[in-house]
């Protein structure tokens, strides 16, 4: 079975006011405490037997995946190195390897280096190409210089070029949204996400959103103005909020929807193999010192039955257009899952929520943006 790994650099030169993600300012010896670390965690994984969780034998990482945070502050070498380690320590063929990039600084100068350390797959935190709507977001680039970074990307030869954008933001009109999008679209990228902001409860962009709310109606519209932009230029919608041009899909974020293996490692990362999951102390002295002293670095462990993560494999999945196979689902798991949930599925293909042909089921194009109402349900 194939396995994706998932690398969490924990540091930001700024913290945005409403990102959730754990991070920190960097420093030498936080620097050197991460690259420690990952190596003696990833010592740890290799031979822990207690990962070999249910349905786990034979994995075989095939994605690798520097999230953050802004791994774009690593330099060619480090980005090399958290290769060396997933190939060494795991046997990885990493037929995909991602990078997030914040654009600007110094990572302009780092594109060809990145790609010659073998990163694949470019993914550029844009958010917009408005002035206004980045100095709301509390960005640190400008538009211009987005749209610079991104055109250097695509020249260094990047498998893929993926981009973000945010939509949902206060200040921003329908014709600013559009114009991000259509500046977008001048760059033919590969992939691209579009987000609404999630929840900023207890953060510093609360304050923002209760003197400037957002409105919802009018949020919705711009991005289905922009999933038909999207779809109109050959990116295809196969995920709520995520378009790609046809086998450019992200290999690792399906791993996520259609329940596959995945390890993280770093500060809060997340792993998911078999039917345990559990997620890292989220705070870097905390899981460094762990692993210094020989203790496990996690802050949380669960251990699902087969029902339980059935039930998880059919909600995730059903984030994909594609949908889901719910008998191929309970012949993984070995669950009937249409005795289980079947009164609830019906109930929802009789509202119009979920739509089934033979086992199969997936939600509506026009309702995934409400998709969470609807999974909620199961």
């Amino acid at each position: 079975m194939t396995a994706g790994l998932y690398v969490h650099f924990p540091f930001c030169a700024a913290k945005c006011p409403y990102c959730h993600f754990y991070s920190e300012r960097p420093t030498a010896a936080g620097l050197r405490a991460w690259r420690e670390g990952l190596v003696r965690e990833a010592e740890a994984a290799e031979a822990a037997e207690t990962d070999r969780a249910p349905g786990a034998d034979g994995l075989r990482f095939d994605t690798l995946y520097i999230g953050g945070g802004t791994p774009s502050l690593l330099a060619p070498g480090e980005v090399a190195a958290a290769r060396g380690l997933a190939e060494t320590r795991f046997g990885a063929a990493i037929a995909e390897f991602t990078l997030e990039a914040n654009p600007g600084g110094e990572g302009e100068g780092f594109l060809g280096g990145w790609r010659d350390a073998g990163v694949t797959r470019l993914s550029v935190g844009a958010q917009s190409f408005d002035d206004a709507v980045l100095r709301t977001l509390g960005r640190g680039h400008t538009a211009g210089e987005a749209l610079r970074f991104c055109r250097a990307a695509r020249r260094a030869g990047f498998d893929v070029l993926a981009v973000d954008l945010m939509t949902g933001i206060p200040g921003e009109s329908a014709g600013s949204a559009a114009r991000s999008v259509r500046t977008l679209l001048d760059l033919e990228p590969d992939h691209v996400s579009v987000y609404f902001l999630e929840s900023v409860e207890g953060l510093p962009f609360e304050e923002e959103l209760r003197r400037r709310p957002v409105d919802e109606d009018a949020a919705v519209e711009a991005f289905r103005r922009a999933a038909d932009a999207l779809e109109a230029a050959g990116l295809r919608r196969y995920e709520v909020s995520n378009f790609a041009r046809p086998g450019r899909e992200c290999r690792h974020n399906l791993k996520y929807w259609r329940y596959g293996p995945f390890l993280g490692l770093g500060p809060a990362a997340g792993s998911h193999i078999g039917r345990r999951r559990w997620t890292n102390l989220p705070s870097l002295a905390a899981w460094s010192e762990a692993l210094g002293e020989g203790r496990s670095p996690r802050a949380e462990v669960v251990e699902l039955d087969a029902a339980e993560a059935a039930r998880e494999a059919l909600v995730v999945g059903l984030r994909l257009v594609e949908g889901v196979d719910i008998r191929a689902i309970g012949e993984r798991f070995g669950v009937d899952l249409a005795a289980l949930h079947g009164r609830a599925i019906d109930e929802l293909v009789a509202d119009g929520l979920v739509i089934r042909s033979g086992d199969r089921l997936r939600i509506p194009p026009d309702r995934l943006l409400v998709s969470n109402s609807i999974l909620s349900r199961l």
